[in-house]
């Protein structure tokens, strides 16, 4: 479903000089979970970024090739894209605070890929907003719909932003740190709802982070990315007991246990 093909990006700002994503492939097939993991500054982002079309290109060389279902997205034109966005597919950000307007109510912002990419009547995108609010597993989702953000816990708004994301049944999800401004309770309830769309849906995921225990518990094939490559690729449990790479060893031993708990 999704090719990334030597991946390249090489930002130009006056100030500095950088390559952030150096030669990086992977794929990743409908209904699958892959888990692209790394320390910050490693070029998880970037990439995430280029897969959806959002990455700013004034600002970047971007050489390479990604396809979804054939089609190439680095050579899309901007109107292209806003096809792509929403519609094949969505992203959900790390901080939803950032990413939601605090003078919009919760179901105009979750209706919005509705409103651009279908002819439904505002009734029938008031209950798609509804449904999806309500698979999102957000109590009352009536009250929610009426809500503005700053009345919204942070785990309630992961929930809006994924509802928000789901809502027109994309075929890949691009999940950028969903999880890691939650306390831990919440953040496996967030997991377990991933797991559930994935599993009903069939809708893929690429799950970024640079926790690889929250990796482990969602994904079932695990690609590392280190200052802008990808070192080592494989199935999660394969990665977990037979690690290649130093790198993945040390991400691996960073893992807090009972024994051995980061201060």
């Amino acid at each position: 479903m999704l090719e990334v093909q030597d991946l390249r990006v090489h930002f130009h700002r006056a100030a500095k000089e950088r390559m952030a994503v150096d030669g990086v492939s992977f794929s990743i097939a409908p209904g699958e979970i892959l888990g692209l993991v790394g320390e910050s500054g490693s070029g998880k982002t970037v990439t995430a970024m280029c897969v959806s079309g959002l990455l700013p290109y004034r600002s970047a060389a971007v050489s390479g090739s990604i396809t979804l279902d054939g089609k190439e997205v680095l050579q899309c034109s901007e109107r292209e894209l806003r096809e792509i966005r929403g519609k094949d597919i969505s992203v959900v950000f790390q901080e939803p605070m950032t990413s939601l307007d605090p003078l919009m109510k919760i179901g105009p912002q979750v209706e919005e890929s509705l409103r651009i990419h279908t002819k439904l009547t505002a009734k029938e995108r008031k209950q798609r907003a509804l449904e999806a609010l309500a698979e999102a597993e957000l109590p009352d989702p009536a009250a929610v719909y009426e809500k503005y953000p700053h009345q919204l816990s942070g785990g309630m708004l992961q929930r809006v932003m994924i509802a928000a994301a789901i809502i027109s049944r994309p075929k890949l999800l691009l999940a950028d740190e969903p999880t890691t401004a939650l306390d831990v309770t919440i953040q496996a309830q967030i997991l377990e709802l991933l797991k559930k769309l994935n599993r009903e849906n069939g809708m893929a995921i690429l799950f970024i982070s640079h926790n690889l225990q929250v990796v482990r518990k969602l994904c079932s094939r695990v690609a590392v990315m280190q200052r802008g490559r990808l070192v080592e690729e494989g199935a999660v449990e394969e990665i977990f007991h037979h690690p290649q790479h130093d790198y993945t060893r040390q991400l691996i031993a960073a893992i807090p246990t009972r024994e051995h708990k980061l201060i």
